[in-house]
């Protein structure tokens, strides 16, 4: 199964639930009859959050202690994302941010930092001007090969979530070690059976800044959400999304990595969320770790600022947009621009509906 395929499954797993089962969870929890439970989340999902029953779970709302009803309808399921970015967005630009190659070109002709970008794999006609284009085997063996400086980060050009995004640790005697697996792939395989045909983009891998030391030894990202109207640009939240050791990426879907929510102002750090057996848990505090981290305030946050409002401005015709930056030893650099935000992302670090 290709990188891709395996964490597209992953992605989707989480998104399934018994509805027996989960009843049983909601009962349990708030002594309520499943029946009263279920003609609730029935009433709920008609709603404009049109929420899946998963999201009824996961954010508690059968709790009718904790929420009340305007609370409640405030919450909007990640499934309906796509219907109210094109309400806010311009599609003509959409290729601008999705098309992680171009986006990488523009942000680097425009002297935006970015990751530096090494190669292109890509079976199509398409010619990538100023990078190497890999199609065949013997093409990427003579990448690899040549290689003097690992890791190398690889994600798919027109991916979302770090679905099959995987760090290459080392290549030898026609071998790739990809981080996390124990079984090398071997170069002859790694187009058909890694890559499965999609097209990927191979970029130098970024150095944490010395905040994150002991805490991860993958790259956090800051996600800035943007919203710009005629008055300018407008960041109402900021979450931190940090990985834990041996994940590549930071999505929440991936075990082990937590979300942080931030002051969007200062890049104070307001509380920590994690998931354990599929529930959201707010810490007060970083699990297994003696460094607390709420309260802390993140490094270098007026040059992320102005970093973030340089690229959401060029992005404006994107109205509601949102932007990846790392805090690395060279600053913040950009990782990636984003058509649209997940509303879930900041309903679980919040704790509030979008």
């Amino acid at each position: 199964m290709s990188a891709y395929a395996e964490d597209i499954e992953s992605i989707e797993s989480k998104r399934k639930m018994n509805f027996s089962e989960g009843l049983v969870t909601a009962s349990r929890a708030t002594g309520r009859n499943p029946f009263s439970i279920a003609l609730d989340f029935n009433r709920l999902r008609r709603k404009r959050g049109k929420l899946w029953f998963y999201e009824y779970i996961m954010y508690e709302l059968y709790d009718r202690q904790k929420w009340n009803d305007e609370e409640r309808t405030r919450f909007i399921s990640a499934h309906n994302q796509c219907p109210h970015v094109k309400k806010c967005n311009n599609q003509e630009w959409w290729s601008v941010t999705e098309d992680k190659w171009l986006s990488a070109a523009i942000l680097e002709h425009n002297k935006v930092p970015t990751p530096k970008s090494l190669a292109v794999f890509d079976t199509t006609q398409r010619i990538y001007p100023n990078i190497t284009k890999l199609t065949t085997v013997k093409d990427c063996e003579e990448f690899f090969d040549s290689q003097t400086k690992f890791p190398i980060f690889a994600k798919s050009i027109d991916g979302m979530w770090s679905a099959g995004a995987f760090r290459i640790d080392a290549c030898k005697d026609g071998q790739l070690k990809i981080s996390g697996r124990d079984e090398l792939v071997a170069l002859r395989d790694f187009p058909d059976k890694f890559l499965a045909g999609k097209s990927y983009i191979f970029q130098e891998c970024l150095t944490p800044h010395s905040f994150f030391d002991g805490l991860t030894d993958a790259i956090a990202t800051v996600r800035c959400l943007n919203l710009v109207d005629e008055n300018g640009l407008t960041v109402p939240h900021a979450v931190l999304k940090l990985p834990s050791s041996g994940n590549v990426a930071d999505n929440f879907w991936r075990a082990g990595n937590l979300i942080c929510e931030l002051d969007p102002d200062n890049g104070r750090i307001l509380g920590v969320v994690d998931r354990k057996d599929g529930e959201l848990v707010r810490l007060d505090a970083l699990p297994n770790s003696d460094r607390k981290l709420v309260g802390e305030c993140l490094p270098d946050c007026d040059a992320l600022r102005k970093v973030n409002e340089k690229v959401a401005l060029m992005h404006s015709e994107n109205h509601f947009g949102s932007t990846d930056i790392s805090l690395t030893v060279d600053g913040p650099v950009v990782v990636e621009v984003n058509n649209g935000c997940a509303f879930e992302l900041i309903q679980i670090a919040t704790g509030k509906g979008f």
